[in-house]
């Protein structure tokens, strides 16, 4: 928003793999007090697209274009409605199906992650209790996930309110059973100046340098002639979201919304773009020193 508040909205609708339970959510987190909110739905009341990204739960709509919020529960209330405007999403080809490259093909993948929109400008309002949020002139950002469970270990970053730059930048390593091993793959995207700059897994980028000094992430990507620098802080407001787990979603997941990062491009030896937000989300989650072990290897 305009007073550099941030919500997190997220739907959703889970299943248990052991038992017949299952349920439909929406789940807010507020930013600016760390307070998470989390209200269920029957799955009768969940009903979306299977060729667009639209959804209603309850009287609630989400899609890339407006989100329409009417939650009165015991818990809290949210009413409003945000719409969104030229939304910037990972590309979608035949050959590179979004931000997981060819893996999307893989249907053993425990984790599917979708990046809709990296950045996109925002109007309207929602009132949440007694706090009015202004989204006019705001920044959005929207991704999914979905599959069969989260990974084990994982570290996500994503910033799109720089302070000298229109610019966005989306950054995670996960652990990724593949076959009967693991390995450490990453999906790392700097939007601006109307590109993407692409540093993942399968498009051959190799991490030149990543280490934690138990407060700062820095990270090095290089593919070809150009160079990713990134610096990471977690953040002090600590929101703990809700994830599946065996029986049902329990508050597991960390997640800043007042995260640092700093930002620089390489082309060559030439620096492209160097700048700072701090206003990034942050999660580091399970055992990130393993999985920065096993990024290096």
């Amino acid at each position: 928003t305009k007073s550099n508040k941030s919500l997190a909205i997220i739907p959703g609708i889970y299943k248990s793999g052991l038992t017949d339970y299952k349920t439909a959510f929406i789940m807010v987190f507020d930013g600016g007090n760390g307070n998470v909110y989390f209200e269920r739905y029957d799955t009768k009341e969940f009903e979306c697209s299977k060729s667009e990204y639209k959804l209603h739960i309850g009287s609630n709509y989400f899609s890339l274009n407006e989100m329409k919020l009417d939650i009165r529960s015991n818990n809290f209330q949210l009413k409003g409605q945000v719409k969104t405007m030229d939304l910037k999403p990972w590309p979608v080809t035949l050959f590179e199906p979004g931000c997981m490259g060819w893996y999307t093909y893989i249907p053993t993948m425990e984790c599917f992650h979708g990046i809709l929109s990296m950045d996109h400008s925002l109007n309207g309002e929602l009132a949440l209790n007694k706090s009015l949020f202004d989204f006019s002139n705001g920044r959005g950002y929207i991704e999914k996930d979905w599959g069969e469970n989260f990974p084990e270990n994982w570290i996500w970053a994503q910033a799109n309110h720089f302070q000298n730059n229109h610019a966005s930048i989306s950054a995670s390593l996960a652990t990724i059973p593949w076959k009967k091993k693991k390995f450490a793959g990453f999906i790392v995207g700097l939007y601006f100046n109307n590109r993407l700059y692409r540093f993942t897994t399968y498009r051959n980028t190799i991490i030149k340098d990543l280490y934690f000094d138990s407060k700062i992430l820095h990270w090095q990507l290089q593919r070809k002639d150009m160079l990713l620098e990134l610096t990471i802080e977690r953040g002090e407001k600590a929101g703990l979201l809700l994830a599946p787990d065996t029986n049902d979603m329990i508050p597991k997941v960390n997640e800043y919304l007042d995260g640092k990062i700093r930002c620089q491009l390489y082309h060559n030896d030439s620096k492209i773009f160097d700048d700072f937000s701090n206003l990034c989300a942050t999660e580091f989650i399970g055992n990130t020193e393993k999985l920065i072990e096993m990024a290096l290897n």
